[in-house]
């Protein structure tokens, strides 16, 4: 199950960020893996310059204040598992401030 299903329904929103313009490359993955979430371009690098980016793809996971919790350079296959345990455990910690 992609995590976009998986965590729909709790209040996660998953935002790619890709460099303005898009890479030819970016854009047939993009249509590849029919990617469904919100994909924006960082004309000025800003955003990039804001996290730290330095490698492509770098994931990062925030929490509801905005506090970054967790970074990852790169993707290998299986990913998904880790970035799922970590959301889980943002949003157990937010039920259990409540």
């Amino acid at each position: 199950m992609e995590l976009n299903e998986q965590f729909k329904d709790r209040g996660v929103t998953f935002i790619s960020i890709d460099r303005a313009p898009r890479p030819k490359a970016a854009t047939g993955f993009l249509e590849t893996n029919k990617v469904v979430h919100t994909v924006l371009s960082d004309a000025t690098g800003s955003v990039f310059d804001s996290y730290r980016v330095a490698g492509v793809p770098t994931t990062v996971i925030i929490d509801a204040e905005g506090r970054v919790m967790f970074r990852h350079v790169g993707y290998s296959p299986g990913d998904e598992g880790r970035l799922a345990r970590e959301i889980e455990s943002l949003l157990a910690r937010k039920s259990n401030e409540i």
